[in-house]
């Protein structure tokens, strides 16, 4: 399974370092050029390490009570993969000499990336150049490097410069507002040549991490110039290895000696027994499987794994919205991993629980009373959001996280998880709604806070939100008689802590049956809010509209109208089949895909998973498509900052619970598919209920099967 991007255009460059870049979750290195920064297109040079960011104060024009006083935003570390190469005195580069035999991949069954080119220097010089890179999944401080020489018409000396960069080069958007647009820098703190070490952190969150280096060829000179690190080597025989290990909180340095043959079979150790369960295998006409594939695989390079971090909206590929955490964690990754390997699901979840204090703490900056407020984007567990109404206001989140651990229960039976942290999640987020939410004429209504559509903003008992809520009452209650039943003295433990009353259980209920569900009668389709399907209709024509929204037009003309950013209402069409009849369905989502501009990544997805399971699989194949290759095609323009992970997330939902419809139906799984012209047969492995099943589809037959296997 590869990714091939050879040639050298500016786009292809561009989006190259997002795509191919090295990650393993703790550490990711964007796919740049080792051999020096080029001017010619727009280049994000930088390593990151997860979790590690640095705090900055939030200006307002006008600040008023509760806006959020600081942020945080993932900055780069210290950039080791700069690798100057000089041949018989000429130094390497694409815009001298010649390139030729030039392929670029990434091997995602080894977990390495991979270049390979003959260079023809200005003097006739030919050289094969090979260089091979890894994030180690085994040993995860480590990156290395290897760059296999070939001298093809000569016996030139050859030499490496490697620059260990403090403040890599970074090009920035001021005109996006998806981007950082404050250079955040480290602090450099110590440095020793002797060691091959430096110190270094952050000035104001007061982190602070170590790079240790270990070069396998003669070291000529080590020098510390303003911005870098310079380390001069000679090649001895025909090849060159760097190994860069980060050391940050728990994580140490290991294996820094460790040589590249070693890491690969490492690397393939690892893969192999991740794709034995995690492959999707698809015929197809349009060669989806190694696209669909590489979603997997590039959401696997920035999975958080220790508790204390999560995924970025960008992974670790760059630093596009700050590398910050958002609700697609929840929404668009988990289930991925839920379906693939349940424990690694698990981690993400336990980032919520991690950072539970952080979120009672951040609903008091909102006012509330009760209960927990999880940040709707953030790294540490604060909020970073300065604009409220289409970011903190989006409450969802804390039902977003809630529905997770209730999916997380429906697939595993791990109630213990549920006693030792889900429970626990679920009330103290419940009681934020409970407390903004009120009863009146009968039904409970929640007002003004944002759904998913960021173009409608502060609004009336938003759809998506109000049956997320309804649901998360209702598993408070099912999760309250499970833990009664099967952990009593747990149980009695959990209610003192949480000081939880059984009137408050009781009002849950309640609150739950009465939840205000708008719905339009007339046009018989869901209301997105109470005031949606009252606005006017976009005034322009989709030719004479200019896309992104977002970045053409002021944020109040957008509100005036009723047109949507995202799936919204729809999202919860795809949530809770059960809840509708297939009528109502296919009115609405036909309705709501009108007035939706897909702006958002988020989007597609979900509107092909809809029409797949109505049998509309010609629509619900062409959101899918332009879902899947949004990166690969750099659809929203801005690959370059990095990969869209809720769109690779979604990716794998719009096949599973789209073409598949696999559901859980009646504490069972079930398929009832409905695959496109395009699509020969799907075939995968899912987890349910610690067994491992077969799902096959094709058009003549379908079918689910267990099979044996070690529990997960």
């Amino acid at each position: 399974m590869k990714i091939y991007l050879n040639d050298y255009e500016t786009e292809t460059l561009e989006k190259a370092e997002s795509l191919l870049f090295n990650g393993n979750g703790y550490i990711g290195l964007r796919g740049n050029l080792e051999e020096d920064y080029y001017d010619h297109f727009s280049t994000n040079r930088e390593t990151y390490i997860n979790g590690f960011y640095e705090t900055k104060e939030l200006h307002y024009p006008e600040k008023m009570y509760g806006f959020t006083p600081t942020g945080e935003t993932m900055i780069s570390v210290i950039d080791g993969q700069t690798t100057l190469i000089t041949i018989g005195g000429e130094q390497f580069s694409i815009m001298e000499g010649t390139i030729s035999d030039s392929e670029r991949y990434l091997d995602m069954e080894k977990g390495i990336t991979v270049r390979n080119l003959v260079w023809t220097s200005p003097q006739g010089h030919q050289t094969k150049i090979t260089i091979s890179r890894l994030a180690s999944f085994h040993y995860k401080n480590l990156f290395s490097l290897k760059i296999d020489f070939e001298r093809l018409n000569h016996q030139e000396e050859i030499e490496l410069t490697t620059h260990l960069n403090f403040y890599p080069v970074r090009t920035i958007d001021k005109n996006d507002p998806r981007m950082s647009h404050d250079l955040q820098k480290i602090v450099i703190k110590e440095i020793d040549l002797a060691k091959k070490s430096c110190v270094f952190g952050t000035e104001y969150s007061q982190l602070e991490a170590e790079l240790v280096w270990s070069i396998n060829n003669q070291t000529v000179e080590q020098t510390i110039e303003e911005d870098r690190i310079v380390i001069r080597t000679k090649l001895e025989g025909n090849s060159y290895q760097k190994n860069l290990s980060y050391a940050f909180q728990q994580q140490k340095h290991e294996k820094i000696e460790c040589s590249f043959a070693k890491l690969v079979q490492k690397q393939i150790e690892f893969l192999n027994d991740f794709w034995q369960s995690a492959k999707v295998n698809i015929k197809s006409t349009d060669n989806l499987e190694e696209s669909v594939n590489y979603s997997t695989f590039a959401l696997l390079q920035s999975l958080g794994t220790n508790h204390t971090t999560s995924i970025a909206a960008k992974g670790l590929s760059g630093s596009g919205y700050e590398g910050h955490y958002f609700w697609d964690a929840e929404m668009f990754v988990f289930p991925v991993f839920l379906h693939l390997n349940p424990l690694l699901a698990k981690q993400l979840l336990t980032y919520r629980y991690t950072t539970l204090d952080k979120a009672r703490e951040n609903r008091q900056l909102f006012g509330y009373q009760t209960g927990a407020f999880y940040p709707w984007r953030t790294i540490s567990g604060t909020e970073s959001s300065p604009f409220f109404e289409g970011g903190s206001a989006q409450h969802h989140i804390n039902a977003d996280i809630a529905y997770a651990f209730i999916q997380y229960y429906r697939y595993t039976d791990d109630l213990a998880f549920i006693v030792d942290c889900g429970f626990e999640v679920l009330l103290e987020t419940a009681r934020v709604f409970s407390e903004i939410g009120y009863m009146k004429n009968g039904k409970f209504h929640i007002d003004k806070i944002t759904g998913p559509d960021e173009y409608t903003v502060l609004v009336n008992d938003n759809y998506y939100t109000n049956q997320l809520v309804a649901y998360q009452f209702q598993w408070l209650n099912r999760f309250a008689k499970l833990l009664r039943e099967h952990h009593p003295e747990s149980w009695s433990e959990l209610t003192k802590k949480l000081q939880l009353e059984e009137s408050e259980l009781q009002d849950f209920a309640q609150f739950s049956t009465a939840m205000a569900l708008p719905f339009d009668e007339a046009k018989g389709v869901i209301a997105q809010d109470r005031d949606f399907l009252n606005k006017s209709f976009w005034p322009y024509s989709k030719e004479e509209t200019n896309y992104p929204l977002l970045l053409n037009y002021h944020p109040l003309t957008i509100y005036r109208y009723q047109i949507s950013k995202q799936a919204d209402a729809v999202l919860a069409l795809m949530l809770f089949p059960d809840s509708f009849d297939k009528e109502t369905i296919a009115k609405s989502v036909a309705y709501y895909d009108e007035v939706t501009t897909h702006d958002s990544s988020l989007s597609y997805s979900t509107f092909s998973t809809v029409y797949s399971r109505l049998g509309q699989v010609e629509k619900g194949y062409e959101y899918f498509i332009k879902n899947a290759r949004t990166d690969l095609d750099n659809s929203h323009k801005n690959t370059k900052d990095g990969i869209h992970t809720a769109s690779m997330g979604g990716t794998f939902m719009s096949i599973i619970y789209g073409f598949c419809n696999l559901q859980v139906v009646e504490d069972r799984l079930t398929i009832d598919p409905h695959l496109p012209a395009e699509i020969d047969e799907i075939d995968f492995y899912t987890y349910f209920k610690n067994q491992k099943y077969r799902v096959y589809v094709s058009h003549q037959e379908h079918w689910i099967e267990k099979v044996a296997e070690e529990h997960q």
